[in-house]
């Protein structure tokens, strides 16, 4: 078997959807030996941030020495991204190896009324290589809420972590915040120990405490009195200094400065209490070394591109404050393309006083919200300028066209979907170089 005939099949499972349980993963791990019984775990849930703090996290155990594991969803560059050992993805032939050890054991699922959905395959062959592998500990991104999310099926986790909770997923999760809250709490373990992101929802940070009190977990938050010094340019990056130490990151954005020390309490306590060696010096340059695309990315400066993966309430607000703060008075011109399952009317309410103009496109992906009716509600409730692409170079080339009409003070954001960001990425590179 190839790695594209491996990847042919795993798209194919989507048509399963999404369906929130442990019970088919059990199974498939069981005839497996269990092999995250042979792993410890961070694992990291809710709505916003959790990929970044998965990455700072991953990037600062690298640097210690420790093999660690990385898992994370979804992927923009390269499906394998999703899966990495000490910072390199797997390889193709790694994967294909992992595939077809598992696959005769999941054929033998659908004979029993049991079919894996596309995230339980992924993360069980996850699992698999890391085991197969002998990381030291692995880092483990949750994909969707945390209580029925497929991750959760691990036990041996030294550190649980809970980034910024906000609206997304109302469909599974619940249309309240307390409801999504208990959702990601439901990752805690008896007598574990938990690490929140220092903003917190207070309606999300009483039913988080209440879950940590009754399961008996030690609760620990970034000391944000101790957080001082935060600078930040789109040239420089971000650096601050917390505890008394400096640090400098590379991912951009006030809220990255909340994820990287939200990181280092995470680092902090498996150093004191988890039984891993983590110096000070590894910490620092994980959080310098630590990269992650479509994170208020800069594609270019000349002109000046931003890639963001904005798609919920949460994720635009932060994306705004990192629009006021390094964009200024910018013109800027907005490729937007959505899923229709999205608060797409609140994420474009935060954005839209930012945007001059939008160009409205349709990720390719079943649940992209339609073009058209996109572009309809941009101009009709919006009141805001919008062209619908032809499809997304059509949209690259329509935003270049603009750019060039003011170059000095105009600036090219994309956001809605990490679905988008991954599909036009590359389109945007290619236009650059050719150009």
């Amino acid at each position: 078997m190839t790695y594209r005939q491996a990847l042919s099949y795993i798209n194919s499972l989507s048509k399963f959807g999404i369906r929130p349980g442990l019970e088919r993963i059990q199974v498939l791990l069981e005839m497996l030996s269990c092999p995250q019984k042979n792993l410890k775990f961070v694992h990291i849930a809710g709505t916003n941030g959790k990929g970044s703090v998965c990455t700072f996290v991953s990037s600062i155990l690298n640097a210690a020495g420790l093999k660690t594991g990385l898992f994370i969803s979804p992927f923009v560059l390269d499906f394998r991204e999703q899966l990495q050992i000490d910072g390199a993805m797997i390889s193709e032939k790694d994967f294909v190896d992992v595939f077809e050890y598992i696959m005769p054991f999941v054929r033998k699922m659908p004979k029993n009324g049991i079919n894996l959905t596309q995230f339980e395959l992924i993360t069980a062959i996850a699992i698999f290589w890391f085991s197969r592998e002998n990381c030291d500990i692995v880092v483990l991104e949750t994909g969707l809420g945390g209580r029925l999310d497929a991750t959760n099926v691990v036990e041996n986790v030294v550190c649980s972590v809970i980034t910024s909770i906000s609206y997304d997923h109302t469909n599974i999760l619940g249309e309240s915040i307390s409801q999504i809250a208990t959702e990601k709490a439901g990752i805690l373990k008896h007598n574990g120990t938990l690490v929140l992101y220092p903003k917190q929802d207070s309606q999300a940070l009483c039913v988080i405490k209440a879950a940590a009190a009754r399961l008996k977990n030690k609760v620990l938050t970034p000391d944000l009195a101790s957080l001082s010094n935060v600078r930040s340019t789109i040239a420089s990056r971000t650096s601050f200094d917390y505890m008394s130490k400096a640090f400098k990151v590379n991912l951009l954005g006030p809220h990255q400065v909340y994820n990287a020390i939200t990181a280092i309490t995470v680092a902090s306590e498996l150093n004191r209490c988890g039984g891993f060696t983590i110096p000070p010096q590894a910490v620092k340059d994980g959080l310098y070394n630590a990269k992650f695309p479509a994170r208020f990315e800069v594609l270019s400066h000349e002109p000046l591109i931003i890639l963001d993966g904005a798609h919920n309430p949460g994720g635009a607000s932060v994306l705004a404050d990192s629009l006021n703060l390094y964009l200024g008075k910018r013109r800027i011109i907005a490729i937007v393309g959505m899923l229709k399952d999205k608060d797409i009317c609140n994420v474009l309410r935060i954005i839209s006083p930012h945007v001059a103009e939008f160009i409205v496109v349709q990720p390719d992906n079943p649940r992209a919200m339609d073009k058209s009716e996109l572009h309809n509600l941009i101009v009709k409730q919006l009141n805001k300028p919008s062209v619908v692409a032809t499809d997304l170079n059509n949209a690259v080339e329509i935003a270049f066209k603009m750019a060039s009409e003011r170059p000095s003070d105009t600036a090219i954001l994309v956001f809605g979907s990490l679905y988008l960001a991954s599909q036009i990425r590359p389109m945007f590179l290619s236009f650059l170089r050719d150009h």
